[in-house]
């Protein structure tokens, strides 16, 4: 699902979560008026503040679907995250006043009229913001929106204080009082340790903070494992409303052309997008790298050391020795027979999955078709054009700092 349709999705949550409020707002007031139930005027008053709430998380999430310009070249989708500090604030304001409510109810008990008609309002209450959380929370996390999260969490905490009307009125009922105040009371801690909480993720966001390392971990071990990536050097991701912007730099496995520098950032970006399904843009920075140990593969006619005879082949070489170089200086070497020499079909891309699975870094040959070309491109391998004038990889060594890339098919 694209952004701006994410977005389409909470807008519409929002405003359905408005209306809902609205309606269930005026039927506690009223029926909190005829009863003369203050803890459901109260709470009647609560819904009125969450509509504003309500509004407000519409508002941002409208103001995220802004086009961005030039004085916001990166979307007003922070708009989102100022709407979760405002939220958070208001849920902290509601604890508050739970306790002022609660504090007046010890001191000046009230016994109700109407008390069937009053407890089913509080109880259609309860059911009704339960389904509107939850309808919320689906919503935000589906879409990955912080505010409207927020504002479910908020919701989800008018259950609570909804079912303190229900207890409060069915204490009143039986003639207990005092648990209206004793319920509010609890309630207004986890309002305040979830509005703290709430207002603390939101700061963090608006400065740039990322709170997932587990994220980012994932996202270095997926890199890593991509061939032609070295190492990963540096990792930053923020999150703006929805969306998440981020910038990776990492070395790569040698010094490569554009276009292999270009496929390996669009490789990249695919595997930070399968753990960040929000991710709006990567910029990655791929430098060269430099490889202290060179694993050579040169195909020969027979296993007969350095003095082997080269062959121009790739896919016909029946054997292929492999040394591996640093600075220059042979460190070791062992010969390999060719699995696929004898292959009617393609043998060339055999050739090239066989010496990839060996681990080279870089291929020395002469006649290179099209199908192991890019095979070997793809694999970020190497390849280095066999001169004429040689026939032996001894002699062979000695001219690798002087050999010719190979950048095409030669046959």
């Amino acid at each position: 699902m694209a952004v701006k349709e994410k977005l389409w999705l909470g807008v519409q949550a929002s405003r359905n979560s408005t209306i809902a409020l609205v309606f269930l707002a005026a039927i506690k007031g009223i029926v909190g008026f005829y009863s003369g139930s203050s803890s459901l005027i109260a709470d009647a008053i609560h819904t009125s503040m969450d509509i504003f709430t309500s509004l407000a998380v519409w508002i941002g999430l409208r103001l995220s679907l802004k086009s961005s310009g030039e004085h916001f070249p990166y979307g007003y989708y922070k708009a989102e995250n100022l709407v979760a500090l405002f939220v958070s604030v208001i849920i902290i304001l509601s604890g508050v006043e739970l306790v002022r409510g609660a504090l007046k109810t010890i001191k000046d008990p009230v016994e109700l009229e109407f008390q069937g008609l009053a407890l089913g309002a509080a109880v259609f209450s309860v059911i009704t913001i339960y389904a509107l959380s939850q309808y919320k929370f689906k919503i935000g996390r589906q879409i990955g929106s912080q505010a409207l999260i927020a504002d479910a969490k908020h919701s989800y905490t008018d259950v609570f204080s909804s079912m303190v009307v229900v207890v409060a009125i069915t204490g009143s009922m039986f003639g207990i009082h005092w648990l209206d105040s004793a319920g509010v009371l609890v309630i207004s801690l986890i309002i305040f340790k979830l509005g703290i909480t709430t207002a603390k993720e939101s700061a963090l966001t608006l400065m740039d903070a990322w709170l997932d390392r587990d994220s980012i971990e994932r996202i270095r071990h997926t890199v890593d494992h991509i061939p032609g990536v070295n190492k990963v050097d540096e990792i930053r991701l923020r999150r703006s409303g929805l969306v998440v912007f981020g910038e990776m730099q990492v070395e790569s496995a040698g010094e490569y052309d554009l276009k292999r520098v270009e496929m390996l950032s669009a490789e990249i970006e695919e595997a930070v997008k399968s753990e960040i399904p929000n991710l709006e843009h990567i910029s990655v920075d791929v430098k060269p790298g430099k490889i202290s140990v060179l694993r050579i593969a040169i195909p020969v006619m027979m296993p007969e050391g350095l003095q082997s005879k080269l062959s121009r082949h790739i896919g016909k070489a029946p054997y292929y020795i492999f040394i591996e170089l640093k600075d220059n200086e042979i460190m070791s070497w062992d010969i390999g027979e060719n699995p696929a020499a004898d292959l009617d079909r393609k043998r060339g891309v055999k050739t090239a999955e066989y010496l990839e699975e060996q681990g080279v870094n870089i291929v020395i040959g002469k006649d290179i078709g099209e199908g192991p070309f890019h095979r070997f491109h793809d694999s970020f391998i190497k390849l280095l054009e066999m001169p004429d004038d040689v026939e032996d990889v001894e002699t062979l060594i000695g001219k690798i700092p002087e050999l010719s890339v190979i950048t095409s098919p030669t046959e």
